[in-house]
């Protein structure tokens, strides 16, 4: 049974571990047999190029299937189905998989948060704020996440609208190249493509939207495999741990080895574009309650701009990153 459960609704934290045994050593499992194979569904984020690109589990015994979705719903709809085990994805998107999935979701860590979003405008347009784009076009990508933070942003104004703009929706891959020509004015979008804007072009950072809505990216697993593969889940855990070390204190190197896997995959995009995002963005893992809170509000968001009917349950299982911290 999942007994470290948070339901955010009450914000209560039950403080019981899945089980009492600590890792001790470096075995596959804690019972010394082989761990199963864990399919994992990942999505276009920096990081998971990095996991691409160098194998972080096999020291831990742990063969990862991982493939990378090129959108959260697809994603979601496989570990719905079964077709994987343990998917990512960003705070609208855990929405989205506990209202089609209840209590047999479960949150078990972060991936990134905090200034994930940003507008890009061209130096040379003098352009500062939102205040001087009213009536001009701008770029952004519906019904993302993207739209989400800049509505929860003008919402806090009292002198602008969403109806202030002449919104143009693209799709990410053409955003620089319509804000180099002159079609749009400016563009907001989540990492890379900021990054690759402004290692690429004129762009610059208008806003990024970190203070406005955190809009973590978590890591997600079903109750029946959770309670069927725990060993599997600390180890996939613990590959992720040495992942954020790896950001946190060898940048370049992760840089690096994420531009090689995106090349690899026909994206190309440079190391320095990697170690803008790098440290641009918070890697950490906890799910704090600044997450919790973030998640929350971003239900609360969804539901009043009607994008959802209801603010689903969500859970939570620290355990098993607690576990796999306790085996680093």
């Amino acid at each position: 049974m999942l007994e470290k459960i948070l339901k955010i609704k009450q914000l209560v934290l039950l403080p019981v571990l899945i089980c009492t045994l600590l890792i001790t050593s470096c075995q596959p499992s804690e019972s010394g047999t082989e761990l199963q194979e864990l399919r994992y569904g990942g999505q276009l984020y920096p990081e998971e190029y990095l996991l691409k690109g160098q194998d972080f589990w096999s020291p831990y015994g742990l063969k990862v299937e991982h493939t990378l979705f090129s959108s959260g719903s697809e994603n979601n709809q496989a570990l719905i189905s079964g077709a994987v085990d343990v998917n990512i994805g960003s705070d609208s998107k855990s929405v989205s998989l506990f209202s089609a999935l209840g209590e047999e979701a479960v949150i078990i860590a972060a991936s990134q948060r905090g200034d994930r979003y940003s507008t890009m405008v061209l130096k040379s347009s003098g352009i500062e704020s939102w205040d001087d784009m009213v009536g001009q076009k701008v770029g952004i990508r519906l019904g993302t996440g993207a739209e989400q933070v800049v509505r929860r942003y003008l919402n806090q104004r009292d002198d602008l609208n969403w109806e202030d703009f002449e919104w143009v929706n693209l799709k990410v891959e053409d955003m620089a190249a319509a804000l180099a020509d002159g079609s749009i004015v400016s563009f907001t979008a989540w990492e890379p493509t900021p990054a690759i804007a402004q290692a690429t072009g004129d762009a610059v950072v208008m806003m990024s939207y970190g203070e406005i809505a955190l809009t973590p990216v978590l890591i997600h697993t079903t109750r029946t495999y959770a309670e069927e593969h725990p060993d599997e889940l600390v180890a996939f855990l613990r590959g992720h741990l040495d992942k954020m070390e790896m950001i946190e204190n060898d940048v370049d190197e992760a840089a690096r080895i994420a531009a090689e896997a995106a090349s690899s995959s026909g994206a190309e995009v440079s190391s320095e574009v990697f170690k803008t995002i790098f440290e641009r963005v918070d890697f950490s893992m906890d799910v704090d309650e600044d997450v919790i809170a973030s998640l929350e509000d971003t239900a609360s968001f969804l539901v009043d701009i009607g994008k959802v009917e209801e603010i689903p349950e969500f859970f939570v299982d620290t355990s098993f990153l607690e576990r796999a911290k306790q085996s680093q």
